[in-house]
């Protein structure tokens, strides 16, 4: 035992080895409850003050629980790797299909003008390239180094690649459930469409999932992350530029289940064949 084991209490030891045991639930437990602290008050008080600080949990929790079972080590795992640029070519196809989508309505119709897409609720009336480094930092980091860095990795040591995204998509969506009753873009949801919010929830849960592992980068998956906020969750992304969005998430998903029902199809042939 060493100098520090030895000067740790016995409860605070029997905390960290309980939280090493279920490194997963002990993330789960304190992602909300990080989250929830700030948004259930504002909640109550009116749900008028930014939700934004809340979005941070996730980050924090994964960050405390690597750091208390894996130390520096496992920070830098967390962390990951950079990632292939072709794969930051690909986290950031949502605002490209967003912008045409916009420009082509524009042009036809009433589209939405570009400065809409840096209008969202709970961010202020800043220039888009200031809300968009707000959104990758706060919301794409803050979800992703917990919801993929820490929560994914250890689902899929378990599980394959669509009931990992269908386990997360739970606490996930559970997670989010103050939000609507905040001035979060979530408090104006219609309960009719509130299926096709946990759809996508569902899709977005397997296309980063799929991203992450490709990229092994949880910046790619953050960048994706907030791309697709940024096309569907601001007031440039209402109504049509939204629906093309959530309809190319949705695809995108059922490719890669597709991908990933054939090649393990190819890994059970391959089996029957060496056997």
């Amino acid at each position: 035992m060493g100098a520090a084991e030895a000067g740790t209490s016995p409860a605070l030891s029997g905390l960290r080895a309980l939280v090493r045991d279920r490194q997963l639930t002990a993330y789960l437990l304190l992602a909300v409850a990080l989250s929830w602290a700030w948004w259930v008050p504002v909640a109550v008080t009116g749900g008028t003050v930014s939700h934004v600080p809340g979005l941070l949990g996730p980050m924090l929790a994964a960050v405390a629980v690597t750091a208390a079972t894996g130390g520096r080590a496992g920070l830098r795992r967390l962390r990951g790797r950079l990632g292939a640029p072709r794969w930051w070519l690909v986290a950031l196809l949502p605002l490209p299909v967003a912008a045409t989508v916009a420009a082509v309505a524009h042009v036809t119709g009433d589209g939405p003008a570009p400065g809409d897409f840096a209008v969202m609720p709970g961010i202020p009336a800043w220039s888009w390239p200031a809300v968009l480094l707000v959104l990758l930092v706060v919301n794409g980091l803050g979800e992703e180094v917990g919801w993929r860095g820490l929560a994914w990795t250890r689902l899929r040591r378990r599980l394959g690649l669509r009931d990992a995204a269908l386990v997360l998509t739970v606490p996930w969506a559970l997670w989010h459930l103050p939000l609507f009753w905040i001035d979060s873009g979530l408090a104006d949801l219609s309960p009719l469409v509130l299926p096709g919010w946990l759809l996508g929830l569902a899709c977005g849960s397997v296309v980063l999932g799929w991203l992450y592992e490709r990229s092994g980068s949880v910046g790619v998956v953050a960048l994706a992350h907030t791309a697709v906020n940024v096309a569907s969750g601001t007031r440039g992304g209402e109504g049509l530029v939204a629906a093309v969005v959530s309809a190319g998430v949705i695809a995108a998903a059922m490719a890669v289940l597709a991908a990933d029902r054939r090649a393990a199809a190819r890994r059970v042939r391959d089996a029957v064949v060496r056997a």
